[in-house]
């Protein structure tokens, strides 16, 4: 699931040699939510999708190293516990400027949820974004 939840967004992960603990997430198959609002783009309605995936054992003892995301940016910070996941990304910015990125996720067994926010520079002014995320296990893969 956050494989899929992180690849929503404009956002790359590179592996860190931290210490991690396992997320405190069920193997099983899980439909994931995400709404995008964008404040500074006029009358830009949120964005929202609906996706499902199979999450397996394997993948979640795979810790910090689930995230996969596009490519282009790269992870400054991250702290992952099992119950919850922190983190700082830069990607390039639509001017070429840097866009920094907060997020954090909290793993709750069966359900995980969490945003991110940046704050970027447009010629149409400063735009937030803000992306908030939840997903949970509807049943076996």
């Amino acid at each position: 699931m956050l494989r899929l939840l992180l690849a929503a967004l404009p956002l790359v992960a590179l592996p860190l040699a931290a210490q991690a603990e396992t997320p405190n997430l069920q193997p099983g198959l899980w439909e994931n939510h995400t709404t995008m609002t964008m404040e500074g783009m006029g009358n830009m309605p949120d964005q929202t999708e609906t996706t499902t995936e199979c999450i397996t054992q394997e993948e979640i003892d795979m810790g910090e190293n689930i995230i996969e995301a596009p490519e282009g940016c790269t992870l400054d910070q991250m702290d992952m516990s099992a119950e919850r996941m922190d983190y700082t990304m830069s990607c390039p910015g639509p001017q070429g400027n840097q866009m920094q990125m907060h997020g954090n996720m909290r793993f709750l067994g069966g359900r995980a949820e969490g945003e991110m926010t940046s704050e970027m520079d447009t010629p149409m002014g400063t735009v937030n974004v803000r992306v908030e995320m939840r997903g949970e296990r509807v049943g076996d893969c």
